[in-house]
C-alpha cells in the first residue's frame, strides 16, 4: 500500500496534517494537492476541529511546485486548473 501524500493525526480538537513526499521535498504536485484539498475541506466541516496545522516533514515543509509534473503542460492545461479555490 502507498503512503499517503498528506498524514493526516487528530489530537483533541487539533487536526494535524503532514505533507508527506520527502524525497521531493514535499513539492506540491496535482495529487498531493487533490489529498491536501480532500482533508482540509473535511476538517474544516468538522465541528469537533477548531484548529488545522499544515506541517511538513524531514527536511522541508515545502519546495513549491513540483516543476517536473508540469513540463508537459500546456497553456490550456494551466489555465484550466483551479488550485485550492
Amino acid at each position: 500500500m502507498n503512503e499517503p501524500l498528506v498524514k493526516a493525526e487528530v489530537h483533541g480538537r487539533v487536526a494535524l496534517l503532514t505533507l508527506n513526499r520527502p524525497k521531493a521535498l514535499n513539492a506540491l504536485n496535482n495529487e498531493l494537492i487533490a489529498e491536501l484539498y480532500a482533508l482540509l475541506k473535511k476538517y474544516d466541516a468538522d465541528n469537533e476541529i477548531g484548529c488545522i496545522v499544515l506541517t511538513g516533514n524531514e527536511k522541508a515543509f515545502a519546495a513549491g511546485a513540483d516543476i517536473g509534473a508540469m513540463k508537459d503542460w500546456t497553456y490550456h492545461d494551466v489555465s484550466s486548473q483551479d488550485y485550492l479555490g
